[in-house]
């Protein structure tokens, strides 16, 4: 009789146990991936390129904080001014500048929001 207590006592606690864990939740873990875009990020200076990511995107994150996130960055107020230790030479008129796939956009990199599939290049180029 004791073993039997002890069995039922045993099984009683397995599915309180079980009982208390998460569910995985299917249609969270699709949320997430439909939160998530994939781009390329190519870095270039002088037209040539010294890097290339893909890297995942959270939905509502900035290229700027994508780029903080991926690179070491160096910026002066909102403007980006150093990539990895490629920085911006002022006397020698090179600057950052980004598009995307492309076309420049009218927004700095603090007001873009990269969608999935783009590619962003950042040059490092005399003006």
């Amino acid at each position: 009789m004791k073993k039997l207590m002890r069995a039922v006592l045993i099984l009683v606690g397995i599915f309180a146990l079980s009982a208390c864990s998460k569910p995985t939740d299917k249609k969270e873990t699709e949320a997430t991936k439909e939160a998530r875009a994939k781009i390329t990020i190519i870095l270039k200076e002088d037209d040539k390129e010294f890097d290339k990511k893909e890297v995942e995107v959270q939905k509502n994150e900035s290229l700027q904080t994508v780029m903080e996130k991926n690179f070491k960055v160096d910026m002066d107020k909102d403007f980006l001014v150093g990539i990895d230790g490629h920085k911006q030479d002022a006397k020698a008129s090179k600057y950052w500048l980004y598009d995307i796939d492309g076309k420049q956009p009218d927004v700095g990199a603090v007001e873009y929001f990269p969608k999935n599939g783009e590619t962003v290049t950042w040059s490092l180029n005399k003006l």
